[in-house]
């Protein structure tokens, strides 16, 4: 029984073998070379003849077996005459043939397995290579997507500022229309008269009219009012402070009668509501300020009368003590109660 190479005995370099009774007899030659693994190997006909690559278990097909010592004997001798070719010869060569062939196929198939690999591969490195694209893909657009964001964070930014400053400029207007009503009432020319600007000068502020330096102007005088305002206001209460029964009587170098100091301070009360209805105003916090001033005064006044109501009949006792011939130091207020 034969020995196969790769299945019954492992390939080795130096092995004497022959080729299978499935394939072409070549006679005995030496495995030179084992490939992988022991899947083929390279054999050295003794004829001369080589073979790199016959198998030996790749995809289970054997093409060699251990040689029978003797073996080399078999057949004709060399330069004997050859018997005349007989049926069994003919088919000896259909068989040799039938073996060539299915060598061809065999190798054929390898390289459809080689060629299935490599495709496999190059699919695999293609689809890397497209999840890599899918990858860049997908950060170019969160990268869109952060400028878009970013972008419209700035606009509305911008959009912001200029909704401010259209409100400052209108509040300026409003200023300066202001300013101009009050030049109007002294006859002064408007502020918001376009001023002559030398060439290659501007002092304009878009949107307003006139420039730079009538703005400043408005609001330097603006101040200026509120601090006089604020002045005036404060110089009025302190009168008005003043016009009490009590601050008058203790400031007073001669002692003064109840009804003397209930006149004197209604007096300067009324004083003081005439100077504040002279008072400029522009704004309605001005006209609400006075009210109150004019209000605290009118409270002042109907306090000096329920004062003379309540004392009238000590006035009266007072009054006939003089005309008794008594003379008597004039009641003082503080005195009466």
């Amino acid at each position: 029984m034969a020995t196969l190479v790769g299945k019954d005995v492992a390939a080795q370099v130096g092995q004497r073998v022959m080729m299978t009774s499935a394939y072409k007899n070549k006679g005995i030659g030496t495995i030179t070379h084992v490939h992988a693994g022991g899947d083929y190997c390279s054999v050295r006909w003794d004829d001369g003849d080589e073979d790199g690559m016959l198998f030996t278990g790749q995809q289970g097909d054997y093409t060699l077996v251990l040689a029978v010592t003797g073996a080399g004997a078999q057949g004709p001798p060399s330069g004997a005459p050859g018997a005349p070719m007989s049926s069994t010869s003919s088919a000896g060569m259909a068989g040799d043939m039938a073996s060539s062939s299915h060598l061809h196929k065999q190798l054929l198939a390898q390289e459809v397995v080689k060629l299935r690999k490599e495709v496999a591969q190059l699919k695999a490195q293609q689809g890397d290579g497209a999840s890599g694209g899918s990858d860049a893909l997908k950060a170019a657009r969160m990268e869109v997507a952060r400028l878009e964001a970013q972008r419209n964070e700035v606009i509305a930014q911008a959009n912001g500022q200029k909704a401010a400053l259209a409100k400052e400029v209108m509040s300026l207007r409003s200023q300066l229309e202001r300013v101009d009503q009050e030049r109007a009432t002294l006859g002064a020319p408007p502020v918001m008269e376009q001023q002559q600007v030398p060439p290659g000068h501007t002092t304009s502020l878009p949107g307003i009219p006139g420039g730079v330096r009538d703005v400043s102007e408005a609001l330097q005088r603006r101040r200026e009012f509120e601090e006089n305002f604020t002045r005036t206001l404060r110089d009025l209460r302190k009168e008005l402070e003043h016009t009490s029964l009590k601050h008058l009587s203790s400031k007073g170098q001669v002692p003064l009668g109840v009804r003397s100091l209930l006149q004197l301070s209604n007096e300067r009360v009324e004083k003081v509501m005439e100077e504040a209805a002279q008072v400029p105003v522009e704004e309605r916090l001005h006209i609400e300020a006075l009210r109150l001033l004019m209000e605290n005064a009118k409270l002042r006044k109907t306090l000096n009368e329920y004062s003379e109501g309540l004392l009238h009949n000590a006035l009266v006792k007072s009054d006939e003590l003089g005309a008794g011939g008594t003379r008597k130091a004039p009641a003082s207020f503080f005195g009466l109660i």
